[in-house]
């Protein structure tokens, strides 16, 4: 009876559950670390990490962080040969050995590399699962993926009517949101914005508005300028009611944010340039901004990324993925946000994706309001041999 007990309860075990006989430890044992350059669409120089196993899966990850290339190669090798030998299901496990073995030099250069090996080791463990990734970050809570149109009014007039007529063929396109920076070139040391451009800023926003009353106005500021020009560009914002505004200042000071965070109801973003969900906690306990923006390539993977939106989601704050990048950092932000309940929007980041359904298994399915999550196992994004060789450059 108990054998016949046993063999019915294994029955109905997941698949790959039943299975895990097969799944040897050596299996999955990290035998390389890889790093290359791919230069894809209109991003240049996508850093990438190729990391294979012993029984013969291998698993992409990305940490482009432009300018910095040679710097991340050259890091990725070196903690390829620290966690070379180690087994890919030990994620969290080789990210705090990542992190607390190079702390000496903690920086950019290294959390992107952290990034671009996390999001490949995840990306090994759900081939090996035979799952889509997002089911081993807690299933999936949206269908779709909500993306803004990034930069998309081109070189037109800065004019009311210039703008009015770009947006009406956006949303004619599909178009529900899109960001751009309508400020212009950075501002001297003053940081200082002229009555001029802000009031030619006024105009163009208007035109964005006035063709789309329910589109939402994503405005880009790039922490360009100082309190008191942020204060009077939120207060040319309010009737045009923006979606978020991001970054109006330097991101450095926490307090300077969230003083202009309690001056408004605009949804102030930031985050891109945060590394690590340890330095998101100030930014959350300060209420220093409605809308956290973290970069799965800056922040240290998926293993950070999905820890951050826990934090805000703790906090009664969505976050919207910062993605100005390449494929695989595309595909990895997607399965992150997929699994989390705050997720608000993503950023659409890549315009030139035509080597996406070379890239994407299932093909990339996209409009310009929002992206299907890939349900092949892993995270959806693999780039064969042939394209490899097409694609990578030396450096």
């Amino acid at each position: 009876m108990l054998t016949r007990r046993r063999a019915l309860g294994l029955a109905l075990l997941p698949a790959f559950i039943r299975d895990s006989r097969a799944f040897a430890e050596s299996d999955l044992k990290i035998t390389r670390v890889e790093p290359m350059v791919l230069r894809i669409g209109n991003r240049r120089d996508i850093v990438c990490a190729r990391v294979e196993t012993a029984g013969g899966l291998h698993g992409w990850g990305e940490g482009t962080t432009p300018p910095n290339v040679s710097p991340v190669l050259a890091q990725i090798r070196t903690l390829g040969k620290l966690i070379q030998g180690e087994r890919a299901w030990d994620v969290e496990k080789l990210w705090r050995k990542m992190y607390i073995t190079e702390e000496n030099s903690l920086g950019g250069t290294l959390f992107a590399a952290i990034s671009a090996i996390d999001i490949a080791l995840w990306d090994i463990v759900a081939k090996q699962l035979s799952v889509p990734l997002y089911k081993l970050l807690g299933g999936k809570v949206h269908d779709r993926i909500r993306i803004y149109a990034s930069y998309r009014w081109g070189n037109i007039s800065r004019t009311r009517d210039a703008y009015f007529q770009r947006t009406r063929e956006l949303i004619a396109e599909g178009a529900t949101a899109g960001k751009w920076d309508p400020f212009g070139a950075y501002p001297g040391p003053d940081r200082q914005l002229s009555t001029a451009v802000l009031n030619e800023v006024r105009e163009m926003v208007r035109g964005v508005r006035e063709a789309g009353p329910n589109f939402d106005i994503c405005v880009e500021a790039h922490g360009k300028f100082n309190m008191a020009t942020a204060g009077r560009i939120i207060k040319m914002l309010e009737p045009f009611d923006p979606f978020f505004l991001e970054e109006p200042i330097p991101p450095e000071s926490v307090e300077a944010m969230a003083a202009l965070q309690r001056s408004t109801n605009i949804p102030i973003a930031t985050g891109e340039g945060l590394q690590s969900h340890f330095n998101y906690r100030e930014l959350l306990a300060r209420q220093a901004a409605r809308i956290l923006q973290p970069d799965v390539a800056r922040t240290g993977g998926i293993t950070a990324m999905k820890k951050i939106a826990a934090m805000a989601d703790a906090n009664y704050v969505v976050f919207a993925p910062h993605n100005p990048n390449g494929p695989i950092c595309t595909a990895a932000s997607i399965h992150v946000a997929a699994s989390s309940p705050n997720f608000l929007i993503m950023e659409e980041g890549n315009t030139q994706t035509g080597q996406y359904n070379q890239i994407f298994k299932g093909g990339w399915k996209a409009s310009l309001a929002s992206w299907e999550i890939p349900e092949t196992p892993g995270h959806g994004a693999d780039l064969s041999s042939d394209f490899v060789k097409e694609y990578r450059v030396n450096l």
